[in-house]
C-alpha cells in the first residue's frame, strides 16, 4: 500500500500483522472431518499443526480393523491423495504427493501420522486472479543494503532501505524484509501489486528469491507461506498455503560491498569513477536477472550450484562446484552466441575446407584402419568448432570481460577440478589448501562476473581472490574489486 504522497518520511507502507496472525493460526493444532471417498480416511476425524522449526504433521483417527494389505501398503489410506478437510465450513486442503514420512499405530482406534510438505487453506484454484503476498520466516534478518532501494513503514518503525521495486514480465512485485524486536521473528515478504495466477506468481517469486540469495549469498529457503490479500483499510489474509522448501542457503557471500568499495577508491583517489557507475544494484538490473533466472533453467541451475559451493567447506569440493558452475554458464552463453565462436565465419569457405579435407582422407583412406578414419572424418567435420579451452575464456570476450593473467591460469585449472584432481601432486596437497582456496575464490569470481554481465550489469564487483590474499597472505597482487 502506498503512503500519502503529504507525507514524505517514508515510501511505502505496509501492514503484516494480520498475516504474520494468518501463519501462527494455521500452525496452531486444529480438529477437521476428512474428505477423501474410497478411502479409510474418509470422515475420519483428523488434527493438524505445526510448530515453528518443525513439521507440519496431520494426525487420522480411523476406527476398524484393516487387513495385512493395508498395514503393509501405507498408500492404500489415501494418504498420497489430494485430501480435503472441513473446519466448520471452512476448506484446507493436502495436494497430492504431498505426504514424506507416515507412521500407524496399532491401537483402537488407528492413529495414521504423516508429514506433509504442503498444508493450505482453500483450493489452488482459489488463489488465481488475486493479489497475492509470499512470507519467509528468516533465521536472520535480510539485508537490502546493496541494493537501490525505497524506504518502508511497518508498525510504526521505518527502515531507510527495506523495500526494492521488481517488475518480473511485467508484473510490479515488492520484497521487503519485516523484524519484530518484541518477538525476535524476522521475515522475508514478496507482495503481488497486480492480480497473479498462482503458479505464476511461485514461479516469479522463487526466481526473485534466488537473484535476491545470489546477489546477497543468502538464499531463504524452509518454509513458504503464500496468502491471498484483501485490502480494506487493513491488510487481511483471506487464506494462507503453507509449502515446505529446501534448506536454506546463509553464507553472507555478497556479490558487493558498496562502503568498502567506496573507501577502495578513495584509497587510491579515484572517488570521480563513482560518477559513472553506481554502488547499488540498480531495481531494473534486478529484475532482467529475475526475467532470466525465469528463462533460463541452466542460469538458475548455475546460480543454485554456486550457492551450493558458497557453503561447502571442502576446498576441492569447494573448487569442484565452482569449475562445474563455471563450465555450466559458459556453456550457455556460447551456444547463444555459436556464430561468435566459430573460427571460420564464412560457411561456403568452411564448407569448401571440410570437402577439401574430406577428400585428401579418401586418398588414404586404405591406409588407415576404420578406427582412424571415423575419429578423422569426426574431426574434419567439426572444424569449425572452437576448442575447448577457447569455448571457456571466449564467453569472457564476448561479454567484454577482460581476464588477468591470473584468471587465464585459473581457467586452465578448471578441468582438473572437474574431473576430481587438483593442479598439484597428491603428496603435496595438504600443503597447498592455501593455494587451492584462493583458486576456488577466483572461480567464484569469474562465475559472479559472468552472470552479472550477462544480465546487463555493469559496476563494481567484490573480487574474493583479492580478499583472500589479504587475509590470508603475505603479498597481495590481486585488486580487492573488479569493475566490470
Amino acid at each position: 500500500m502506498e503512503k500519502n504522497k503529504l507525507i514524505d518520511r517514508y515510501d511505502f507502507e505496509k501492514q503484516v500483522s494480520l498475516s504474520i496472525d494468518a501463519i501462527k493460526s494455521l500452525k496452531k493444532e486444529k480438529a477437521y472431518k476428512t474428505h477423501l471417498p474410497n478411502f479409510p480416511i474418509h470422515e475420519s476425524i483428523a488434527t493438524s499443526s505445526k510448530k515453528n522449526k518443525g513439521d507440519f504433521k496431520v494426525k487420522f483417527f480411523v476406527d476398524g480393523i484393516f487387513d495385512y494389505k493395508y498395514m503393509r501398503d501405507f498408500k492404500k489410506f489415501g494418504i498420497n491423495e489430494k485430501i480435503t478437510f472441513n473446519n466448520d465450513g471452512r476448506i484446507s486442503c493436502i495436494n497430492a504427493n504431498s505426504t514424506t514420512k507416515t507412521s500407524v499405530t496399532l491401537s483402537s482406534p488407528k492413529v495414521i501420522s504423516i508429514t506433509v510438505d504442503n498444508f493450505q487453506q482453500l483450493n489452488d484454484e482459489d488463489y488465481n486472479d488475486k493479489i497475492l503476498r509470499l512470507v519467509v520466516p528468516t533465521e536472520l534478518e535480510a539485508q537490502f543494503g546493496v541494493f537501490t532501494c525505497k524506504s518502508i513503514h511497518i508498525s510504526g518503525c521505518t527502515t531507510f532501505c527495506g523495500l526494492l521495486e521488481i517488475v518480473v514480465n511485467n508484473k510490479n512485485y515488492h520484497l521487503f524484509k519485516h523484524k519484530n524486536d518484541d518477538t525476535k521473528e524476522s521475515f522475508l515478504i514478496i507482495d503481488s501489486l497486480e492480480n497473479n495466477s498462482f503458479e505464476e506468481f511461485k514461479t516469479n517469486t522463487s526466481a526473485i528469491l534466488l537473484a535476491f540469495g545470489f546477489v546477497t549469498g543468502n538464499l531463504f529457503q524452509d518454509d513458504y507461506y503464500y496468502q491471498i490479500i484483501k485490502e480494506d483499510n487493513v491488510t487481511i489474509a483471506e487464506a494462507t498455503a503453507y509449502y515446505k522448501n529446501e534448506p536454506s542457503i546463509i553464507t553472507h557471500a555478497s556479490l558487493f560491498n558498496p562502503m568498502d568499495f567506496r573507501d577502495y577508491l578513495k584509497h587510491f583517489g579515484q572517488e570521480k569513477a563513482l560518477d559513472k557507475m553506481s554502488l547499488q544494484l540498480k531495481p531494473e538490473v534486478f529484475s532482467r536477472m529475475c526475467e532470466l533466472i525465469i528463462e533460463n533453467v541452466t542460469l538458475a541451475r548455475s546460480i543454485k550450484l554456486i550457492l551450493e559451493g558458497n557453503q561447502t567447506k571442502l576446498l576441492l569440493l569447494k573448487a569442484g562446484i565452482y569449475s562445474i558452475a563455471l563450465e555450466t554458464i559458459t556453456g550457455f552463453i556460447s551456444k547463444e552466441n555459436k556464430e561468435k565462436l566459430k573460427p571460420i565465419p564464412d560457411k561456403k569457405l568452411s564448407d569448401l575446407m571440410i570437402d577439401k579435407f574430406n577428400k585428401i582422407l579418401s586418398e588414404y583412406e586404405e591406409f588407415i584402419s576404420d578406427y582412424g578414419n571415423d575419429i578423422l572424418k569426426a574431426k574434419i567435420e567439426n572444424i569449425n568448432s572452437p576448442t575447448n579451452s577457447k569455448k571457456l575464456s571466449k564467453p569472457f570476450e564476448i561479454l567484454n570481460l577482460k581476464l588477468t593473467k591470473s584468471e587465464l591460469l585459473v581457467l586452465n585449472h578448471r578441468n582438473k577440478f572437474l574431473h576430481g584432481t587438483s593442479p598439484f601432486k597428491e603428496t603435496d596437497l595438504e600443503n597447498k589448501e592455501n593455494d587451492i582456496a584462493y583458486i576456488s575464490k577466483k572461480l567464484l569470481t569469474l562465475c559472479n562476473s559472468l552472470i552479472l554481465k550477462y544480465c546487463g550489469y555493469s559496476g563494481h564487483l567484490t573480487d574474493y581472490g583479492g580478499f583472500h590474499q589479504l587475509n590470508w597472505e603475505d603479498k597481495v597482487t590481486e585488486h580487492l574489486f573488479k569493475v566490470i
